[in-house]
């Protein structure tokens, strides 16, 4: 039994020894080979054009409240319109039966009233003398109140087929163009559908379609407008209205720039050209390609090389503009060497080796 033991204990002894011996830290990361690109510290600016349509800044479709046959259309497009003209008709005849029918309920309630305040006037004196009990009295009373409600609502009904006659004129809301005809004379429309296109007066502005890897130089760039018909005139602008979605047919981002432009300069529907230039201040601003760019906890980061360690640290950047497999970035001052390929294979304090080193604008 003792020999037994002791043998035990040598063979847990060695173990133990042994594990001891091979318990060695992790060999170190190699130094992986990165690609540099050195910040550089002239001045640049983003610049793009996007193809434009000068637009009403209030644009409505206007349509009858009722349904109905169109029996008349009164605009051309390209015809301007006062508020209140009228703009089409309906056929009014149901609705002038109706009307009439609704005069003749309200004739009656009213004679209905006057019927009834009699007869409670007359039971009121009756019950003074005794003649009636207070019941009748109060049955009287209550056939007065039921005829003045029933008047009432007569008077309500009157009043809503007056104005259903009323809408089977389509009237302009504000003065304007027509820029569309939507519906015409012999087609059947249904309520609140639109039969003219009227672009309202008042401010114009330039409509156009951002894509996608372009909508940061929609709030951060300075923008300009240019007529195809005035080339040498250029007016300031100012973003009004961004899309917060893409269309699902093009793909891209409607945007609505207000134009600070002489009364009548622009005409609705003409072509324009958007200028949209991003300057970049010295030192301020840098380009970069997209694969130097990555993220972590809603951070935009790129990798910044330390020549004096060959180590890699995150610094967090500001993307303001896009334009391509580039980038308009804030946050790097000039002179610093950034990774522009693998940075998701790196870590924080990462011993690398420079392959080749590139200049950035």
């Amino acid at each position: 039994m003792n020999r037994t033991l002791l043998a035990t204990l040598l063979i847990a002894g060695t173990t133990l020894g042994i594990s001891a011996c091979s318990h060695k830290e992790p060999p170190a990361a190699p130094e992986r080979p990165v690609k540099l690109m050195t910040v550089g510290g002239s001045n640049t600016a983003l610049s793009t054009e996007l193809a434009g349509e000068v637009r009403a800044r209030v644009e409505s479709s206007p349509g009858f409240r009722v349904d109905g046959k169109i029996t008349a259309r009164l605009v051309e497009t390209g015809q301007r319109v006062r508020r209140g003209d009228e703009l089409a008709r309906i056929d009014p005849r149901d609705f002038q039966l109706a009307d009439q029918a609704a005069g003749s309920q309200l004739i009656a309630a009213a004679a209905n009233v006057e019927n009834a305040r009699s007869e409670y006037t007359r039971y009121l004196e009756l019950r003074k003398k005794g003649f009636v009990s207070a019941t009748d009295l109060d049955r009287k009373r209550v056939e007065l109140s039921a005829a003045e409600a029933q008047h009432e609502q007569a008077s309500s009904s009157m009043s809503l087929e007056k104005n259903r006659l009323a809408d089977t004129v389509l009237r302009a809301d504000a003065d304007g163009v027509v820029t569309a005809v939507l519906a015409d004379t012999g087609e059947g429309v249904t309520a609140g559908q639109p039969v003219v296109r009227l672009a309202q007066d008042g401010a114009r502005e330039i409509e156009v379609e951002f894509p996608e890897d372009r909508t940061a130089m929609a709030k951060a760039a300075r923008a300009s407008v240019v007529l195809w018909a005035k080339p040498d005139s250029e007016f300031p602008a100012s973003l009004r209205e961004l899309a917060a979605a893409a269309d699902p047919v093009t793909r891209t981002f409607r945007a609505r720039y207000t134009v600070k432009a002489p009364a009548n300069a622009l005409a609705l529907g003409q072509s324009a050209t958007l200028r949209l230039q991003l300057p970049v201040q010295n030192s301020s601003a840098s380009r970069l390609p997209t694969t130097a760019i990555f993220g972590k906890q809603n951070n935009t980061l790129v990798w910044v090389y330390d020549a004096a360690t060959s180590q890699v640290h995150q610094q967090a950047v500001k993307i303001v503009g896009a334009d391509g497999n580039d980038v308009l970035v804030f946050g790097l001052k000039a002179g610093t060497q950034v990774v522009i390929a693998g940075v998701h294979v790196l870590n924080e304090g990462q011993k690398v080796k420079p392959f080749t080193a590139t200049t950035a604008q």
